[in-house]
């Protein structure tokens, strides 16, 4: 008797943990992804059907009238919610047809972990590092972050990393950009060379082009040190860049921001993309009326299960994409009013907080997803910044007023390059001193690590540009 408790909850552990896990897979996919998740969905369950487009009026009163509004799979508890009609709707539908879903750099490196040697935990950790990764393919947590969140070991952890570091593209699971270039060189089979060396000890004078100090450091002739620059310039500072959202000229947005009449900020979950899912009635009645053989039922009901987690994942999916935007929409007004420049500082904790949910969740329903307001398509995760010490935010004319994002710092910056003599850039201590004056107190370190991640060169190399 107790082994037969024993087998049953185990099995009840495994059919929480796949729920689970598909719940996860659902909230953190991008909406082209989701797409293609129901797509496959429809082809390989027999109970899931696919219902025709209709119009919100239909929906509401179609030929099955209140029997729409009395389904229990709760599909129709988010579809409804930002559907657009007529001509509209037309045009949307005819640009999500016609995008070809480009590889994402966690599918491409999914596939590779499919076909990894690694096992068990090592192989989980692997997956949860390369979900760890952003669009450039760096990690946002470190190694032990992670191996408390996943109840890893940390050989588990190392294991899985160094796996990870071996992937396509190289530089794949580095810290920063120093780390990815030294995991290039190595797989390179370049871990003995100057390259790797300066790359290595000599970090510092090579972001201030300080090349003669560098060769007097490594006791190297400076002609040595400018070919050994050469081959680090071969290098790439962004390995994701290849599968980078922004490749990639038809972004879904998740939701919609925008003002309405009555001035009020409106948030629209756009579900329009999604195919509408319904249980096959025809299985559903062969598996009440308990017909055909033991493996068809035992079939019916494994299909119906994984239908209904599918379903629910979904519901949960939109219903909180849904409620994250309208917070984010909410504590960010004056950005969307206003301009980047009026970001405010804004934690995931505190979010998560407000939404009554954990953090880790409100880190997977930032991924991959999408606004569009007026001030163009954003993603969700910009929204959250740790903030940087000031006076205040930014004003509209430059001027600080409250607690300031990074995101605010960056579009400052922005400005101040942008009206600056070419003949005469601002150096980083030149920016940072501007900033000051602006009321934004920011290390001439933190300047830099700005310009870098907005991909704008350094003062000497805009000189008369």
């Amino acid at each position: 008797m107790s082994e037969v408790s024993l087998q049953h909850g185990m099995t009840r552990q495994m059919a929480v943990s796949h729920s689970m896990q598909t719940g996860m897979q659902i909230l953190q996919a991008s909406a082209l992804e989701l797409r293609q998740i129901i797509r496959q969905a429809l082809e390989t369950n027999p109970m899931l059907d696919e219902l025709p487009d209709a119009s919100p009026e239909a929906l509401e009163d179609g030929p099955d009238g209140d029997a729409w509004n009395e389904r229990e799979d709760g599909w129709n508890e988010f579809t409804a919610e930002g559907r657009l009609s007529g001509d509209a709707a037309a045009r949307r539908d005819f640009m999500y047809e016609s995008v070809v879903a480009p590889e994402s750099l966690k599918t491409h490196l999914m596939d590779q972990a499919q076909h990894s040697a690694l096992t068990g935990r090592a192989r989980d950790a692997l997956f949860l590092l390369i979900d760890a990764l952003d669009e450039r393919g760096f990690l946002t947590e470190s190694p032990q972050e992670l191996e408390e969140q996943g109840c890893f070991s940390m050989r588990d952890m190392e294991e899985a990393l160094a796996a990870l570091r071996e992937m396509d593209p190289p530089g794949v699971g580095a810290a920063n950009l120093r780390d990815s270039l030294l995991i290039q060189l190595e797989q390179r089979g370049l871990k003995r060379s100057l390259a790797f060396r300066l790359v290595k000890r000599c970090w510092r004078e090579l972001a201030a082009h300080k090349y003669e100090e560098a060769a007097r450091l490594l006791d190297v002739e400076p002609g040595a040190v400018a070919a050994a620059l050469e081959v680090i310039r071969s290098l790439t500072p962004d390995p994701g860049g290849a599968y980078a959202p922004g490749g990639n000229p038809h972004l879904l947005p998740d939701v919609i921001v925008e003002e309405g009449p009555s001035g009020v900020l409106e948030v629209i979950l756009t579900s329009e993309y999604l195919p509408r899912l319904s249980m096959n009635e025809r299985y559903m009645e062969l598996m009440a009326e308990g017909s055909g053989s033991r493996e068809l039922r035992q079939y019916l009901r494994r299909a119906f299960r994984e239908g209904q987690e599918l379903l629910r994942a979904l519901d949960m999916r939109q219903e909180t994409v849904l409620r994250l935007a309208r917070v984010i929409v909410q504590r960010q007004e004056d950005f969307f009013r206003s301009g980047p420049s009026r970001l405010k500082a804004m934690g995931m904790e505190e979010v998560a907080e407000e939404m009554g949910v954990h953090v880790s969740t409100v880190s997977r329903a930032c991924r991959d997803k999408y606004l569009l307001c007026r001030w163009g398509m954003k993603e969700l995760r910009s929204f959250f910044s740790a903030g940087v010490p000031s006076e205040g935010g930014v004003s509209r004319d430059g001027a600080a007023s409250g607690a300031v994002a990074a995101g605010a710092v960056q579009e400052l910056m922005r400005r101040l390059i942008a009206e600056e003599d070419s003949s005469k850039p601002l150096s980083d201590a030149g920016l940072a001193a501007a900033l000051r004056e602006k009321g934004v107190n920011i290390a001439r370190r933190t300047v830099a690590k700005y310009r870098e991640q907005m991909k704008i060169l350094p003062a000497s190399l805009r000189r008369g540009i």
